[in-house]
């Protein structure tokens, strides 16, 4: 049976960590805390999983609780969104071990910044916030950033955003417990598709590696799988808007955790989708093919919908991942080379890293 192995426990931060994400070409993880820095560790031998350090301490950038990481594309630059409203733009030092510096500042919401994402192409970051906004910025030279659209459809804070893995796609989730699908025009940015179906807010998304399926959390404790339709699609789904992909949900995993689901990743090396949240538990779910006729315990959930049929399985749990405490961050290595490994963070402040080990 597939487990988890906790490699390595990372402390440091004073307060909180609110997310965590990996680099995405070398074994570096950035994570974010209430204590208003971000943390950079690093693992100091490739053949000893559990040896880590932290390299850096990103400091006096915000004034208030950094509540969001991501790296860019290409790893040369990191994003940081804060409850103080803007979004920090640094740049490390040409020496792999040099200092962070802040070269950009964002402003612009007019409250707390939720959430931060980088596009595929690394032309693009969006930005989110309490505001019920969501920014899209286009990438200029000389660390330049230019607000190209704000785009303010949710009716609440809007709690994560998205990019789809391989195209210009974005997607955000919020307290109005809906997602909404945005692409552009001519960079006029519009909301193609609203998706419908928690009780709650919804906490965080996340693409599959196709990008042809999503994965929501909910506080409602349920997650949900979405998967798009294109016009003309064999299974005869209706697109009704001006030849629009549509997303239907088509599957709900539901009873498998007990308090608000904070944090879903969606592996692209693996595909296995990790979650976490408030009930202090890891769970890994995978989705494959549904055998007819055949019975499985470990089945959580199942959909019968057009052209999708497959069941999504419980793989493994981890309770008391961070004791006591909420969970509010899982992130899944984006490559090949340790796609097996999984981060967390949560309100006791570590970071832990975990091994996926399918016995």
């Amino acid at each position: 049976m597939p487990r988890l192995e906790q490699l390595a426990e990372l402390t440091g931060h004073e307060d909180r960590v609110w997310c965590a994400q990996w680099h995405p070409t070398k074994p570096i993880l950035a994570t974010c805390s209430g204590d208003k820095t971000v943390r950079i560790w690093q693992s100091t031998n490739p053949q000893d999983p559990t040896k880590w350090q932290c390299t850096n301490v990103l400091e006096g950038g915000h004034k208030r609780t950094i509540r969001s990481v991501a790296w860019s594309p290409d790893g040369h630059q990191l994003a940081t969104g804060s409850f103080d409203a803007t979004t920090g733009i640094w740049e490390r030092d040409e020496d792999e071990n040099g200092d962070f510096e802040c070269v950009a500042t964002l402003e612009g919401h007019e409250n707390e910044t939720k959430s931060i994402a980088w596009s595929k192409s690394g032309a693009l970051l969006a930005t989110c916030s309490r505001d019920k906004s969501v920014w899209i910025w286009e990438v200029e030279e000389d660390n330049d950033f230019e607000c190209l659209s704000v785009l303010q459809e949710h009716t609440q804070d809007v709690k994560m955003v998205a990019w789809h893995p391989n195209e210009e796609l974005l997607a955000s989730a919020s307290y109005d417990d809906t997602i909404k699908i945005w692409r552009d025009d001519d960079d006029d940015w519009y909301c193609a598709d609203t998706l419908h179906g928690h009780d709650s807010t919804v906490w965080a998304i996340d693409f599959d590696p196709s990008g042809e399926r999503l994965v929501s959390a909910s506080a409602d404790q349920t997650l949900k799988i979405w998967r798009r339709y294109h016009p003309g699609n064999p299974e005869g789904i209706i697109t009704p808007r001006r030849g629009e992909p549509v997303w239907k949900c088509v599957a709900t995993v539901a009873g498998q955790h007990d308090r608000c689901i904070y944090s879903v990743s969606w592996s692209k090396v693996h595909g296995i989708v990790a979650s976490a949240g408030a009930d202090n538990t890891i769970r890994l779910f995978e989705a494959t093919p549904s055998t007819a006729g055949a019975a499985s315990s470990d089945v959580v959930a199942s959909t019968n919908e057009p052209g999708t049929l497959f069941d999504v399985h419980l793989l493994t749990s981890v309770q008391s991942a961070h004791g006591t405490n909420d969970i509010n961050s899982v992130a899944w290595y984006p490559n090949e080379e340790h796609g097996d490994w999984l981060a967390s963070g949560g309100d006791d402040g570590s970071v832990r890293i975990w091994r996926l080990l399918r016995d």
